[in-house]
């Protein structure tokens, strides 16, 4: 079974973002702290069995917003919008403000989601943490319709990072380590003793649509348990739907283009911006 380098919890770990939310069968114990990277609280939620007596197995902190994500600096983020789209206000310049806009206007992550979220051991023995999974709540096997594109950010030279990847399109969409070992991808598991953390950065695509929660199984004191987590209460939500009209922040610039069947133009005002297809 693969080991991988544990990481010390830190109250800086992981960066702020949109924090996950733990299904029902699990009680919420909620600790704020100060997010230092650009200054806003961040909640984190840990885990609580329903039985009083049994102590909180482990903490799970997933970033909501990739953008904010240093390792996924140079990542192009791209979000397509509901085709009724009607934003009362226009999208924001900055990478990181632009997910979070598209999100709150209903977007769908667009060819792939980038979640990145750690696991921190809270019990006692040492807790087997063995499979993880996208649980898939709703799949269509074609894309479904959406409306326009929103892209930001973009490759300037570095290699993504991404540590797991699931394929939703597959039967049970497993986790599966993105780079080989010896010639082969390793197993998904590692081991957690009291207050270790491991931290992941997990890309998840697929060639249709399909809406999904995270679930990891895991053992402790020989009885094993799932935990699912959502993003903030809803599913992730993944499309390959390919609009023919997007609007983008190229890297390096400060500036709106639109592009309709790859031709563009630039210095777009978003007051212009056209949202049904």
């Amino acid at each position: 079974m693969a080991r991988r380098r544990r990481v010390a919890p830190t109250p800086r770990e992981p960066k702020p973002g949109r924090f996950a939310w733990f299904t029902p069968v699990w009680r919420f114990v909620a600790g704020t702290v100060a997010a230092a990277a650009i200054g806003t609280p961040v909640t984190i939620f840990v885990t609580k069995a329903l039985d009083g007596d049994d102590p909180n197995p482990i903490a799970v902190n997933v970033v909501g917003n990739p953008a904010t994500v240093e390792a996924w600096a140079d990542v192009q983020f791209r979000v397509a919008l509901p085709p009724d789209a009607q934003p009362a206000e226009p999208p924001p310049g900055d990478c990181p403000g632009i997910v979070d806009w598209a999100h709150r206007q209903g977007g769908t992550d667009q060819k792939d989601t980038r979640v990145r979220f750690s696991v921190q051991g809270l019990a006692d023995q040492g807790i087997l943490i063995d499979k993880l999974w996208a649980h898939v709540v709703r799949r269509s096997a074609t894309p479904e319709p959406a409306g326009v594109e929103i892209r930001c950010g973009g490759p300037q030279g570095a290699t993504e990072v991404r540590d797991v990847v699931i394929d939703l399109d597959a039967k049970r969409p497993a986790a599966v380590y993105a780079a080989k070992a010896e010639g082969r991808l390793p197993l998904f598991g590692f081991t957690l003793q009291k207050g270790e953390t491991e931290v992941f950065q997990l890309v998840a695509s697929t060639t249709g649509t399909v809406e999904w929660l995270l679930e990891l199984e895991l053992v402790v004191a020989g009885e094993r348990r799932n935990v699912k987590v959502s993003n903030h209460g809803a599913p992730f939500r993944t499309t390959a739907w390919q609009p023919s009209r997007r609007y983008q922040v190229e890297p390096g610039t400060d500036y709106w283009s639109e592009c309709v069947n790859d031709v563009c133009r630039e210095n777009v005002s978003p007051a212009t911006f056209r949202y049904t297809p």
